[in-house]
């Protein structure tokens, strides 16, 4: 069984790892959200609409296509609502049937929609709740608000909306949702429906996460071979290569976790078994693969003139969102 990417695989890899390098310099990555225009120009090139069905307007891809893009934005620091819009709300709205037309802005970035997790009252076609913590909230255009099996569509400027913006440690600003009596259209969804979009979202954060890791080894590999101390590179003590030798366990641990998840059809049972493993694992490996690069690159690497530093930020919200590692693994020792 060939378990390489495609030769379309391979070009969609390129074109994304092209377009970031050119947009953002090296010395720059991760220092802030990406910029409204670079995101409306992802979805010129239609990488915003690979993970979409044909029935949307989308180009049909799986969740392979989808980690390929998630993954070189992990390389990138891209901080993106990549995972959370197109993964996770557009994905919800695209398998409704009557609903497409709220995709096009989506897929051609110029419309944010943002997916809310909460707990909701109906009243006929009025929703009455808050959600805590929505990432992207502050400047979605839209909402999909999901309680357990339900979910609604709201439009950001709803009578009975109040948006409290949160910046969270990415640099990235998140909101806390309250609606009162807010005008909502009801998607028809299961709750197979839900938890497949939650956990392409997921998938999505993972796929991320393998991309910083992949990105922190190589500029801590590159600096133990330029940082010298008592007159020889670091990178030739012993224990620095037992740091970098576990980093890049990790790493290829992670990948194959990755690869397992990427390959499972989304609407198979075991997907979102297989997403929660490799958030169990990867999530822990990332953060500390973050934490032991911050510590070989000594004081600066803390700052922000290293992407080292940003990266451990980027990493420290990615690892945390739909639960941490303890989580996911008690989710499935259950």
């Amino acid at each position: 069984m060939d378990l390489g990417p495609s030769e379309e695989q391979v070009l969609l890899r390129d074109m994304v790892r092209r377009f970031l390098a050119d947009r953002v310099p090296a010395s720059e990555i991760g220092k802030g959200p990406m910029a409204g225009a670079d995101w409306q120009a992802m979805g010129e090139l239609g990488i915003l609409s690979v993970a979409l069905p044909e029935a949307a307007g989308g180009l049909g891809g799986g969740p392979r296509d989808a980690v390929i893009v998630a993954e070189e934005l992990g390389r990138a620091i891209a901080i993106t609502p990549f995972s959370e819009t197109i993964l996770g709300a557009a994905d919800l709205v695209a398998g409704c049937a009557g609903q497409h037309d709220q995709l096009g802005g989506v897929a051609a970035g110029l419309d944010l929609l943002a997916l809310a997790l909460g707990e909701m009252d109906e009243a006929g076609d009025r929703l009455t709740g808050s959600c805590r913590f929505v990432r992207w909230g502050a400047e979605a255009s839209a909402f999909v608000v999901v309680d357990g099996e339900r979910a609604w569509t709201v439009a950001g400027d709803a009578s009975g909306l109040t948006r409290e913006p949160i910046r969270i440690a990415d640099g990235s600003i998140a909101a806390t949702l309250s609606l009162e009596g807010c005008a909502a259209t009801p998607l028809p969804v299961s709750g197979s429906d839900v938890s497949r979009a939650t956990a392409m979202a997921q998938l999505g954060y993972v796929a991320e996460l393998v991309g910083i890791m992949a990105t922190l080894f190589d500029q801590t590999a590159d600096y133990s071979r330029q940082r010298r101390q008592f007159g020889t590179p670091i990178g030739t003590f012993q224990v620095v290569q037992h740091k970098l030798a576990r980093m890049f366990v990790g790493l290829e641990q992670s990948r194959s976790l990755l690869l397992k998840a990427s390959l499972t059809d989304a609407t198979a049972a075991d997907f979102n078994r297989n997403v929660t493993a490799a958030k169990a694992y990867v999530a822990d490996a990332a953060q500390k693969a973050a934490e032991q690069s911050v510590q070989l690159h000594g004081g600066m690497g803390v700052t922000d003139e290293l992407p080292v530093g940003r990266a451990l930020r980027r990493v420290t919200v990615l690892t945390r969102l739909f639960g941490r590692a303890d989580e996911a693994r008690r989710a499935l020792a259950a």
